[in-house]
């Protein structure tokens, strides 16, 4: 996955507007990661903290976009405070502010030992609030739905990590679904139940599954974001797939036992694991004021310079995760792949290895494909 990082930039006149307390240590400056411009911008005084924060970030919007049918950018970017744990004043661990300019900013409670769901939550909550901002502009009822929060967690977690799409169905295996109206109207509490969480991902998907030319999951989502009473959104957006309650509620559990059939541990296609293992092998920095695109080589010379280590972590992360999916062709090179990543070499034998691996790939595949367009051009 394509990762747009900033070299770690260090404020000066913008801190007093950017960091809303003095720094705990005496000469501690705040460090701003920028994502994509007009995505993300993460603050912390923690520069490892805050390029992994933007790593999550920028995986977020990849596996979002799909779903939320997000833009290539918004005119203000999500802003992300991360906030030390000793200056954390709040009970919840997360907060999202929508300012009356329309810009959206999320405060988390960050220490090492913060669980990464929380992060995760947060920046899927203010993804939400900042797609309302847009399409809606600043209302008091902007919403961000947890059932939809939720689900779009499960959503970026099963399809950043197959294995997680596996696990998901053997959770579900054992579970009554929970009826369609709970889901949607599951509200904020003390308690959240695993049942309805494992519900709003099948949910999510069974919606866009059944939404076709006429857009009805992209108009009920804009429906749920402006705060529309959603069994009413539903049945007005989804018209016609039933009349009754249970009707909807038949529609719905036919989905929950259809999707769980069909969502098998994937092998990815030839031209899928030729695009991930040639994003993963890439690095985005800022140099020069510009965005530059610089080959694996450059960061493992490079490894112990702050940000590129936590970049080449997380291109390993990427890559382990689908490595046992990767298709035939492209095995051999995403293990040399996670070698090279993972090699903290000053040398460049690792790169070179996958290089040899990712020429032979992608010379077998162009082969193959020569063969199988000749052969059906004889038939």
């Amino acid at each position: 996955m394509k990762r747009r990082l900033a070299l770690t930039v260090v404020f000066f006149a913008a801190v007093a507007v950017l960091w809303a307390q003095p720094p705990p240590v005496r000469g501690a400056l705040p460090v701003l990661v920028q994502t994509a411009l007009g995505r993300f911008e993460v603050v912390s005084i923690d520069a490892n903290a805050a390029h992994a924060a933007a790593g999550q970030a920028e995986e977020a919007w990849h596996h979002l976009s799909g779903p939320l049918g997000l833009p290539s950018a918004f005119p203000s970017a999500i802003l992300v405070r991360l906030v030390p744990a000793a200056d954390w004043g709040e009970t919840a661990p997360f907060r999202v502010i929508v300012e009356s300019g329309g810009v959206v900013s999320v405060r988390v409670r960050w220490s090492e030992a913060t669980p990464e769901i929380f992060l995760r939550r947060a920046l899927v909550q203010a993804l939400l609030m900042r797609l309302g901002v847009a399409q809606q502009g600043v209302n008091e009822k902007l919403t961000a739905p947890l059932w939809l929060e939720q689900a779009c967690v499960g959503w970026w977690r099963t399809h950043a990590d197959l294995a997680q799409l596996d696990a998901l169905v053997q959770q579900s295996a054992g579970l009554t679904p929970p009826d369609i109206a709970s889901i949607l109207t599951w509200q904020r509490s003390d308690v959240e139940p695993q049942a309805l969480a494992i519900g709003s991902v099948w949910l999510l998907t069974w919606l866009q599954s059944e939404s076709g030319r006429g857009g009805e999951w992209p108009a009920l989502r804009a429906r749920l974001l402006r705060g529309d009473e959603p069994i009413g959104a539903l049945a007005a957006c989804f018209s016609g797939r039933f009349s009754r309650e249970d009707e909807r509620e038949l529609w719905w559990q036919t989905g929950w036992y259809y999707l769980q059939r069909q969502r098998i541990l994937p092998q990815l296609g030839a031209a899928e694991s030729r695009a991930l293992l040639s994003d993963a092998a890439r690095f985005v920095f800022e140099l020069g004021g510009r965005d530059t695109v610089l080959p694996l080589r450059f960061a493992l010379r490079r490894w112990s310079e702050p940000g590129v280590a936590v970049e080449l972590t997380a291109h390993a992360a990427e890559v382990e995760r689908a490595v046992a999916a990767l298709h035939p062709f492209y095995r051999n090179a995403g293990i040399s792949l996670l070698a090279a990543l993972r090699s903290r070499a000053e040398n460049d034998a690792a790169g070179e290895a996958f290089e040899q691996d990712w020429r032979e790939a992608t010379a077998l595949e162009k082969t193959t494909n020569e063969a199988l367009d000749a052969l059906v051009r004889r038939r």
